[in-house]
């Protein structure tokens, strides 16, 4: 033991952790403490108490940062637990020290570790690796020389070395997974550093896991680990799991039983309890009871956190080099993380220091629907009911399970315990929430009724409403509707502090159970605090006046006397957020993808993500084309007699070109729509025609993606109608694929809130919206939907565009300078007719 406190802390370190521990009331509080030559300089909190778990400190320190906690009883000399924690942090180079509640006296369990200088990337090394005769030359069947793989292996070296944030278009073919891999698997290995790649889609992920990753495992010497991570909801609970076997006739719903029990018989059989494993899709409703979800995690208090689920899985990830996400994990992740400060304590992955996103062109429309929140009918009843709710002659919900189990205690509570039970359960929340479920029918039904006032007919199809001033003025204050609005938010206020002294009941009671009930005051202590962001969601969408937020009001008839109604905001202007949460708070960030520039510029998407705002000096960018000879390979055709997309005739002359190409190429084709009202017109007009020539009709939404694909893949002569999802994220190689019709330049919808919200941002700030957002918007979308074309050097086929704006309006000319050079051909239908069936006879 030392009392040379000094030798370890920094004055203004002792001072903050002094302020925490008096916070604490004298409490134990664990913190992390990051070093410079050895001495703490800077300390955040990591958790406070005793009942601290070994794997999550682990998770929040790394090498050569110290973990410090203290002991109020003023003897510093370790105990057992500080001894097994400070052997498992030895074992990853973190310090241990203990202090005293004045932080004047320090025991030295395990001493600082250097700090060690962070070892480059040798480009080099990493180049032979992928040139010819190189290990990956020699495991990979059709190896091929990429020039362009080099280049960007390059700049992402000098990413990683430089702590610098780059920018890579790599088009189809470069080969860039590969080239953001073997620099980011060097990396980790020789910095012990975590790093996260992040995709956009299923189809990149399943790549990286089922073909990159174990071709790098072969050819590479080192060994390294990497991993898929998924949501918590992925995993099913097996405390959940446990109380729906025991408590099935309260919590199932009509009709729910048998399947629930069945997904009880596979999880407690199950060696990961990932829904994936299942063999088949389980109802949503039904998979969420048994789920595993933040806010009703018991943690280390739960039985089963060794063997949970979610912990192996986190374990597991805490071990790997690498982590493979989806953009959605994330920002969930990232949003975390930035609203709470950084803190590990809560977050969805393991901490991780660099990242890379692929597929990085969707960011702005990810982001902004994490940054943002959304309030529906159907979410608060499902709060509501999974704690009471009558079906028929039963009674189901978390609340009439607590009930039952008062019942079988009886005998061993106190009267007055067993006298406050009933009151809460029987006579005040039994009865507040049926209350507040008809409060909320009533709130959503009344907005839906001034909205369709509001609109001046009966509904009949999906309605978006933005809350500006004057609409909140016409709408929520004329109507109305503004008090009702806040006593609402009242009932759920009061509803959630009712909840909140059940649950205080149920932990001073707990002792007085043979089997615990403190999960149920987990799950009913969840459910209130769910109910309190929506509180805060309604307030602030209806009764704030931020004008950074876009709010809006989405109304949709289901049937007769039930309508969807939903609230939501989301950030106006989104690349602040992302700046702060991504590039101030990692070192290294790498973006890229096949559509990241327009008119060969970064400017549109760097100044949308953030990027645009970084210093000159730590961002790079690189464009890199596809090594393909596009003149060869491709030909686009625009037939300038096609009616303008506005015209009534568009559809019907659209649907006679389609058919009309389709004969020449007998399939093999994608048709990409905007709209799925376009897409089931075309469709129902001519796919019996088509299947009467043999060309199998495939729809987008008759099943789920995945078998349209082996379908589409299976059958040579098939053609897929799709919409949005099919114009990125699908890879068709070889022959199956030799045409791509785009029938509208992809637009979006300029009446969508959080559009028309930019829209008029743009304007206000002296921009041109339609040529500043909406067409860069609609050139990478393009550019998205022709790189589904080709896909290697022998890959050969027609881009078909049927909407004429794209070489008669002067802004065409952005989308066509944006795409590769190919042989175009602009004229009559009758001449593209014509130079399709002579590039198709060629062999």
């Amino acid at each position: 033991m030392s009392s040379d406190v000094d030798k370890y802390l920094t004055p203004e370190v002792i001072q903050f952790m002094q302020e925490e521990i008096a916070e604490s009331n004298g409490n134990e509080v664990f913190f992390v403490g990051y070093t410079k030559d050895c001495v703490v300089v800077q300390v955040k909190v990591i958790a406070r108490g005793n009942q601290v778990a070994v794997p999550a400190i682990q998770e929040m320190a790394k090498k050569s940062d110290v973990v410090i906690h203290n002991h109020p009883s003023g003897a510093l000399t370790p105990s057992e637990p500080d001894l097994a924690i400070a052997t498992r942090l030895e074992a990853y180079s973190v310090a241990f020290y203990i202090v005293d509640n004045d932080v004047r006296q320090i025991y030295v369990v395990v001493e600082p570790f250097e700090n060690e200088e962070i070892k480059p990337l040798n480009f080099d090394e990493l180049k032979k690796i992928l040139l010819p005769g190189g290990a990956i030359s020699q495991h990979l069947n059709g190896y091929e020389d990429r020039p362009q793989q080099i280049e960007m292996i390059d700049y992402i070296c000098q990413a990683f070395n430089q702590n610098k944030v780059t920018m890579i278009e790599a088009g189809t073919g470069t080969g860039k997974t590969l080239a953001y891999l073997l620099p980011a698997i060097h990396w980790a290995l020789l910095n012990k550093e975590r790093i996260v790649i992040s995709t956009n889609t299923i189809n990149l992920q399943e790549q990286l896991l089922q073909k990159d990753i174990p071709l790098l495992k072969k050819a590479l010497k080192e060994k390294f680990d990497a991993v898929l991570v998924k949501g918590r909801s992925n995993y099913a609970c097996q405390r959940k799991v446990e109380e729906i076997e025991i408590d099935v006739d309260f919590l199932a719903d009509e009709g729910e039983k048998d399947e629930l029990l069945n997904l009880v018989s596979w999880a407690k059989k199950s060696k990961d309890g990932s829904r994936s494993d299942l063999s088949y899709v389980p109802k949503e409703n039904v998979w969420e009871k048994i789920s595993a979800e933040s806010d009703t995690c018991l943690r280390n208090k739960c039985h089963f956190f060794r063997e949970c689920f979610v912990n192996k899985a986190r374990r597991h990830a805490a071990k790997a080099h690498i982590l493979i996400v989806n953009h959605h994990l994330m920002f969930s992740d990232l949003s975390i993380r930035h609203s709470i400060g950084g803190s590990n304590e809560f977050a969805v992955l393991p901490p991780y220091q660099r990242i890379i996103f692929d597929e990085s062109h969707n960011l702005e429309d990810v982001a902004t629907q994490y940054f943002g929140s959304r309030v529906t009918r159907n979410g608060i009843l499902r709060i509501l009911n999974r704690l009471f709710r009558r079906q028929k002659s039963n009674i189901k919900g978390h609340l009439h399970s607590l009930r039952n189990r008062i019942l079988l205690n009886k005998e061993s509570l106190p009267e007055e315990i067993f006298d406050k039970f009933l009151h809460f359960v029987e006579s005040e929340l039994v009865q507040s929430t049926v209350s507040l479920v008809g409060k909320t029918h009533l709130v959503m039904d009344r907005i839906y009724e001034i909205i369709e006032l509001h609109a001046e007919r009966r509904l009949d199809s999906e309605l978006k409403i933005r809350l500006l001033p004057h609409v909140l003025d016409h709408l929520i204050e004329g109507s109305g509707l503004a008090p009702e609005l806040k006593e609402y938010i009242s009932a759920i206020t009061g509803y959630i502090q009712t909840l909140n002294s059940l649950v205080d009941v149920i932990n001073m009671a707990d002792k007085y159970f043979e089997k615990s009930i403190a999960f149920i005051g987990v799950e009913i202590r969840a459910q209130a605090e769910r109910l309190f962001a929506i509180a805060q969601a309604i307030e602030k969408i209806f009764f704030s006046e931020n004008e950074q937020d876009v709010r809006w009001i989405e109304v949709k008839p289901v049937f007769k006397g039930y309508n969807i109604v939903r609230f939501l905001d989301s950030p106006l202007d989104i690349s602040q957020i992302i700046k702060s949460a991504v590039y101030d708070t990692y070192e290294t960030v790498v973006m890229t993808s096949a559509t990241l520039t327009v008119d060969n510029k970064f400017d549109f998407l760097a100044e949308r993500i953030g990027a645009s705002k970084i210093s000159r000096e730590r961002i790079t960018q690189l464009l890199l084309g596809a090594p393909f000879d596009f003149e060869r390979q491709v030909v686009i055709a625009v037939p300038v007699d096609m009616p303008d997309p506005s015209s009534p005739a568009f559809n019907s002359e659209c649907m006679k070109v389609i058919f009309k190409t389709l004969t020449i190429t007998n399939g093999r084709a994608f048709i990409l729509f905007t709209s799925y009202g376009m897409l089931n017109s075309v469709y129902e007009k001519i796919s019996e025609s088509l299947s009467m020539l043999g060309i199998r009709a495939l729809k987008q939404g008759d099943m789920n993606r995945h078998e349209l694909l082996r379908l589409f893949k299976t059958d040579k002569n098939s053609v897929l109608f799709g919409t949005s999802s099919f114009w990125e994220g699908v890879d068709v190689e070889g022959d199956a694929l030799e045409l791509v019709v785009i029938t509208k330049l992809p637009f979006k919808v300029p009446s969508e809130p959080i559009i028309e919200a930019r829209y008029e941002f743009i304007e206000r700030n002296g921009g041109n919206a339609f040529m500043d957002y909406a067409v860069p918007l609609a050139v990478i979308k393009l550019k998205q939907g022709f790189g589904r074309l080709i896909r290697r050097k022998t890959d050969r086929g027609a881009v078909v565009i049927l909407d004429k704006r794209v070489i008669q309006k002067g802004y065409g000319k952005r989308f066509l300078r944006s795409l590769p050079d190919c042989h175009q051909v602009f004229g009559t239908r009758d001449e593209v007719f014509g130079t399709l069936t002579d590039f198709y006879k060629i062999s």
